[in-house]
């Protein structure tokens, strides 16, 4: 009678445990029409945030094995999962849109709660989760959402009919998936995202020693700026990673503008924080993004400027740059 009574209590506490990581997830209404994919990509997104679940409320590893995502993906979400910060998903049940990209689908605003893994994350706890699937509805990316959404409506309202909407949102998703390059130090992607012929133009304070009459020495700013290739700046980054036990990179402050004679060339202009264990500094990006191939859009420009450069100078912007 005993041992049949411990089972009983095992069993509970099972499945009591089981209940409470499981999570399930529903395309809304309308948003995708019923079938075969949609089943699909309700049950992997359903099985992948019941292991993150799992994983977040017991602090392990992650087990992607059993889940239907690319491999690269489970690869970078491993990463960010062992580098950044655990999270759980806050509902037991979650119904979000099916919005179509040029790869396939993608889902956002799923809500999570972050748990940190050291005192170095310096983030909201409160996020939300943005999901991408192929076309077969394969898991293709997972990554934390931008977190300010003023940011996020303005750069959607900003949009000029159907086709710039959709750019702008395929922006979106690849503007937060290469902040997450550079915090899991996925080179091979920050490779492939840069084009062969990218320039990386970096400006910097340079403070120079004037004589003043009598009085002695007085300093003064000047701006200098390095133009590096990509294989320079891919290979000084490696450098970077190898010899750095914390990476962590966040962006603010977006704005989008399209080119106005190609409509598939945008400049993008963020605010970046850097920290590292070693180095930390804050400063504004321009990345100059050509989409005129969908599935493999490039940056063909990045500068960086300093917030005191930003102040003399001015960022940088799509009207410095002459396209052919």
């Amino acid at each position: 009678m005993k041992f049949h009574k411990l089972i009983t209590i095992l069993f509970a506490l099972t499945c009591t445990f089981y209940c409470a990581a499981s999570v399930t997830f529903h395309f809304s209404a309308g948003s995708i029409d019923s079938g075969e994919l949609k089943s699909k990509m309700e049950n992997n997104i359903s099985e992948l945030l019941t292991e993150i679940n799992r994983a977040g409320s017991q602090g392990t590893t992650l087990n992607l094995s059993s889940i239907s995502m690319e491999q690269e993906a489970k690869v970078r979400l491993t990463a960010l999962w062992d580098e950044a910060a655990h999270f759980v998903c806050d509902r037991g049940t979650n119904i979000s849109r099916c919005l179509n990209d040029y790869q396939g689908y993608q889902v956002r605003a799923i809500p999570i709660t972050m748990k940190p893994i050291d005192s170095s994350y310096n983030q909201s706890i409160n996020r939300e989760l943005t999901i991408s699937l192929n076309k077969n509805g394969v898991i293709t990316g997972v990554r934390p959402a931008w977190e300010l959404q003023e940011d996020v409506s303005k750069i959607m309202q900003d949009a000029n009919g159907v086709a710039d909407t959709r750019k702008r949102r395929e922006i979106l998703k690849w503007v937060e998936d290469f902040r997450c390059y550079y915090n899991e130090r996925n080179l091979k992607a920050l490779n492939q995202i840069y084009s062969d012929d990218a320039l990386i133009i970096t400006g910097s304070v340079v403070m120079q020693k004037k004589m003043h009459g009598d009085i002695g020495l007085r300093f003064e700013q000047k701006v200098n700026y390095t133009v590096q290739s990509k294989e320079q700046y891919i290979t000084k980054l490696s450098r970077i990673f190898k010899n750095n036990s914390r990476i962590n990179v966040e962006f603010d402050h977006i704005s989008v503008v399209m080119h106005p004679a190609k409509p598939n060339i945008y400049g993008v202009t963020l605010h970046q924080k850097w920290q590292t264990s070693s180095y930390s500094d804050e400063g504004w990006l321009f990345l100059l993004w050509d989409f005129n191939d969908p599935d493999r859009p490039q940056i063909h420009i990045r500068t960086w400027q300093p917030d005191q450069v930003v102040a003399k100078d001015g960022v940088f912007t799509l009207d410095d740059f002459k396209l052919p």
